[in-house]
């Protein structure tokens, strides 16, 4: 995905096992398929690598591996011992991979938008469907700014919280500089029909 030295990505979407699969309804599945096409093609377009790119540039981040980017279909399960809070990206450095995970919409939600949410141009639209797609696309680059910088600190072994705070202020900063530009993304993606990308192993 992203050419710059100091580090490699390679992005995929993520085959989800057959017992996660038969968990999901039909319409549900659908959906999700539809939302990761849409997450991978937006972070695999060139704007997007760009911004990524000058971003390890500016942090400096490097890694003797490549990273492995996996787009996941279904929302992560909570957690056990912090019910409350919502996982929307972790990254391993064992294994030198990030997964994005999406955001969790209600199931009434789903069923009335569709998976062809994803498919119309932005003027066809409403003001709530335009809200929920800026919604979707901000948490992933967002989330996908947050994992990547973990690449950078996790190699510094500092406490788990200083880490974490680092980690928050530079993504809020990023992503105040990247707003009008991912505005412009959505823009440019939604021009032309979404694609659907094949569920990778």
């Amino acid at each position: 995905m992203s050419s710059v030295s100091q580090i490699r990505i390679r992005a995929r979407l993520a085959k989800p096992p057959e017992y996660v699969l038969i968990k999901f309804p039909g319409y549900e599945r659908a959906f999700f398929l539809s939302y990761a096409n849409f997450i991978l093609k937006l972070i695999l377009s060139g704007e997007i690598r760009e911004l990524l790119s000058a971003l390890v540039a500016a942090e400096g981040i490097r890694s003797d591996r490549s990273i492995d980017l996996r787009v996941m279909i279904f929302p992560a399960k909570q957690l056990r011992r912090q019910p409350s809070r919502i996982l929307y990206g972790s990254y391993s450095h064992t294994l030198a991979q990030i997964s994005l995970y999406p955001l969790r919409i209600s199931k009434d939600r789903i069923r009335r938008e569709g998976s062809e949410l994803f498919a119309y141009s932005l003027s066809q639209l409403s003001l709530g469907q335009r809200k929920l797609i800026g919604e979707i696309a901000t948490a992933a680059i967002s989330t996908l700014i947050h994992e990547v910088l973990h690449v950078k600190f996790q190699q510094r072994r500092l406490a788990r919280y200083v880490e974490e705070g680092m980690v928050q202020r530079l993504e809020r900063t990023y992503m105040r500089q990247w707003a009008d530009k991912l505005d412009g993304v959505l823009r440019s993606q939604f021009s032309s029909s979404i694609a659907n990308v094949s569920v990778e192993a």
